[in-house]
């Protein structure tokens, strides 16, 4: 068994390539399980006899909530491939923060449908039967395992969570509006006969928001540890392993300026130069270390233009 000290060096670069690829197979796995659940329901073809199939669906928080990840994730999708192409694997904030807020839905949709709907309804029939299985179950395991162990771009802050209310917030006003004040929907998620409705209201904000800590902590805990790997092949790796740090940063800038001819603008990776000036303890200022990397990615561009 290796100690921790004899643990081989993950190649930054393929591993993060690896998530890459797996971002892109489950946020196409999660628009089309959405996509066949949404056209199934509103067809009438599974659920006939409920007032809530047909366009009924669409007052379903489940349905509104996997709709909102299936969104999240088509978003997500042309960064992912377009970072596959150029080698740059960093999504923008807001796709994050967006699908953090979609992984929060349908995370509560999975707790309450495995608890309180199973009781009422049975756990089998509400997690497996029928598009239960797509909506209740596949997405959102498929979505939250995306959000917590293969989306690491950007740390959560505490403040985005807040975030995570709105779309809880948005459907419970129109919620009780609709059911106890128009009295045009059924009470399908029988709060009435549960809860009051003010204490109805307050749990499940106070739940949606306990999910959304969580499903923050294991994101970051993930980002923490993507970091740590990535950082630990630029300080230990021998891809990188030359005399001087000037070379090092050749060879950097050579791997970068492949990238060029794929679109790609021109880019000084400024974290990756600081775990390689971390590495041989260069006495050279950052700036210095950015114009010897920029001079030879220069170099390369117009080396491989005349070729």
């Amino acid at each position: 068994m290796l100690t921790k000290e004899e643990k081989p060096v993950i190649n930054a670069r393929k591993f993060n390539k690896i998530k890459c690829i797996l971002s892109i197979v489950i946020c196409l796995l999660v628009v089309l399980a959405t996509t066949v659940a949404l056209v199934l329901n509103i067809s009438d073809f599974f659920d006939e006899n409920m007032p809530e199939a047909g366009l009924g669906t669409l007052r379903m928080f489940t349905t509104l909530s996997n709709m909102l990840t299936a969104i999240a994730a088509f978003n997500c999708l042309p960064f992912k491939i377009d970072g596959l192409r150029r080698d740059r694997f960093e999504l923008p904030e807001w796709i994050v923060v967006l699908m953090f807020v979609g992984a929060t839905g349908t995370f509560l949709t999975f707790v309450i449908a495995g608890t309180l709907i199973s009781i009422a309804a049975g756990f089998v029939t509400t997690m497996f039967i029928k598009s239960n299985i797509l909506l209740h179950t596949i997405n959102p395991i498929l979505f939250t395992v995306l959000f917590t162990l293969v989306i690491s771009d950007v740390k959560i802050k505490f403040s985005r969570t807040f975030f995570t209310l709105i779309p809880v917030f948005i459907y419970s006003v129109i919620y009780f509006i609709m059911v106890f004040v128009l009295g045009v929907w059924s009470d399908h998620y029988h709060v009435g006969s549960i809860l009051p409705w003010p204490i109805a209201f307050l749990l499940i904000h106070a739940i949606t928001f306990g999910l959304a800590l969580l499903l923050r902590f294991l994101h970051n805990l993930s980002y923490d540890h993507n970091l740590k790997t990535i950082k630990r092949y630029y300080l230990e790796s021998t891809d990188f392993d030359f005399p001087k740090l000037t070379n090092a940063l050749e060879e950097l800038a050579k791997i970068e300026s492949e990238f060029y001819f794929k679109g790609d603008d021109v880019y000084i990776p400024v974290d990756t130069i600081s775990y390689l000036s971390e590495r041989y303890h260069s006495p050279l200022s950052l700036d210095i270390q950015y114009d010897i990397y920029l001079e030879n990615y220069l170099k390369n561009i117009y080396s491989n233009k005349e070729e």
